[in-house]
């Protein structure tokens, strides 16, 4: 907040001309306030960006050094520009200080000696007030511009495009981990280091920050980034911050408040025996047809499940599809996203684009309730446990076939023809079942899972001997083989660990 040194030139009232060479960049320099002054070291009294005015009644023409002294600690300091005013204790500017400025790159202005000081202390304060008045209008203007999208639905991005457009520069909310929940433009990181500076020289970088606590969005701040001057960003960021934190807030209360309805939805679409009818109910409970093309999500959050991962994942979700339902299914987290006649593949675009690096998969779409239930439990044995970017799967496979042909009966013989192992394991908090698993995957090649399972050759044959014996199977028949893998697939259809 301030006056340029160029609009303090142009007032031809003050009658005020630069003595020495000034690029148009420092011409530009921010005048924050006017120190009148006749201290040799009025630098403890200064922050930075001041005018400051001087007669330099401290120090003798001639005394070329102590000037080049006086100037140095002004450049230190961070000052604007200096003043002098002639024909009181010195009848021209002192040549010292004219070399100390032009050498320390420091603006420097002559005041006739009939332009009191008090008057360019006037314009200028005058100058700050209309600013700040200028200021604070526009910050209730864009309020005023929030609350209205707001009241229309408009996605949190949106939201802080309107921030960004006004500060001119980029917007963002980062929670307390420091990642980003949602930003203008799209962007997953957020320069922290450079946050933290801003933070401390009240955003002279460039860089601001809000805490978005007042509305009970705890653990979350509004950041920016501007291109226009500190304090003017600075104004239009707290305006914009409670309705910001409001929204936000209203976003992860709706996060909770749909969990019990979602846990209906989940109970009835991995419950292969609850009707259709059941389920169709179930859906449209939470907020979602049953009728139309459905995207399902799921993800396995790292390191671990919070409020601030899962609504990340919807509103990157919701960049595309408007009717977005989330809940965690132990320890992952299942979305159900409905708008798009196919929204599949501008899903999977989105959360590469916004979530990269997370053990995502995106599947569909399905185009009823039966087939949300289908393409569920084909996304759910998608998701790689080695996989490191968002993935999409196929809608149908061997799993979603073989637990709607066999239901909750099929699912629990699966489930206890794997009992012995699924037994041994816990009581020796042994890897059988993890064993078996990587059998079946590298087609029953011992070389290729010894170096999945990262265990010598021996180890692998020790282990596939005790899982023969403990299921009583030839692990070396082709038939025995397959029913391991349908009971792996109906045990993991029935939602089991």
């Amino acid at each position: 907040m301030g006056i340029t040194l160029n609009q303090l030139l142009a007032e031809d009232v003050l009658e005020l001309t630069m003595v020495t060479p000034s690029s148009s960049q420092r011409l530009e320099r921010l005048i924050r306030w006017v120190a009148p002054t006749e201290l040799d070291d009025p630098t403890p009294f200064l922050r930075g960006s001041e005018l400051v005015l001087t007669t330099g009644a401290f120090l003798k023409q001639t005394d070329d050094a102590a000037w080049f002294e006086f100037a140095r600690r002004l450049q230190k300091a961070g000052v604007a520009a200096v003043g002098f005013g002639a024909g009181l204790t010195h009848q021209q500017i002192p040549k010292g200080l004219v070399d100390a400025c032009v050498a320390l790159e420091i603006p420097l202005l002559s005041v006739p000696y009939h332009v009191a000081f008090v008057r360019i202390n006037e314009f200028v304060a005058d100058a700050i007030v209309a600013d700040r008045f200028l200021d604070v209008g526009r910050a209730g203007t864009l309020a005023a511009a929030l609350a209205h999208s707001i009241s229309n639905g408009a996605p949190l991005s949106m939201l802080l495009r309107q921030v960004a457009d006004e500060i001119q520069g980029e917007a963002a909310i980062l929670d307390i981990d420091g990642d980003v929940v949602s930003s203008w433009p799209l962007q997953n990181s957020w320069p922290t280091a450079d946050l933290l500076r801003g933070l401390t020289n009240n955003g002279d970088s460039g860089y601001l920050a809000v805490s978005l606590d007042q509305a009970g969005a705890y653990d979350h701040i509004l950041v920016g980034r501007s291109d226009d001057k500190a304090e003017r960003a600075r104004i239009a960021m707290t305006a914009a911050s409670t309705l910001i934190a409001i929204d936000l807030n209203a976003r992860l209360q709706e996060e909770s408040s749909s969990a019990s309805r979602m846990s209906d939805v989940v109970s009835a679409l991995t419950d292969w025996t609850t009707p259709t009818a059941t389920l169709v109910r179930s859906l449209r409970q939470a907020g979602l047809a049953s009728d139309v093309p459905t995207v399902i999500v799921v993800a396995h959050p790292n390191p671990t499940y919070s409020a601030g991962y899962a609504l990340r994942l919807r509103l990157a979700v919701q960049q595309v599809t408007p009717v977005v339902r989330s809940v965690r299914i132990g320890e992952l987290l299942l979305l159900l996203a409905q708008g798009a006649e196919d929204a599949t593949e501008p899903v999977l675009g989105s959360l590469r684009r916004q979530m990269p690096g997370r053990r995502i998969v995106v599947a569909g779409p399905a185009r009823d309730a039966e087939e949300i239930r289908m393409v569920l439990a084909s996304a759910r044995v998608g998701l790689d446990p080695d996989q490191t970017t968002p993935e999409r799967v196929r809608a149908f496979d061997l799993t979603s076939i073989v637990a709607a042909a066999a239901g909750r009966g099929g699912q629990q013989t699966g489930t206890t023809f794997l009992q012995p192992l699924l037994e041994h394991d816990r009581q020796f908090n042994g890897e059988l079942i993890a064993t078996l698993r990587a059998y079946l995957k590298c087609d029953a090649k011992p070389i290729r899972a010894a170096e999945v399972l990262h265990v010598h050759r021996n180890t692998l044959r020790y282990r596939l001997d005790q899982i023969s014996k403990l299921l009583n199977s030839d692990l070396n028949d082709l038939g025995e083989l397959l029913m391991c893998s349908l009971a792996f697939r109906l045990h993991d259809a029935g939602g089991r660990v």
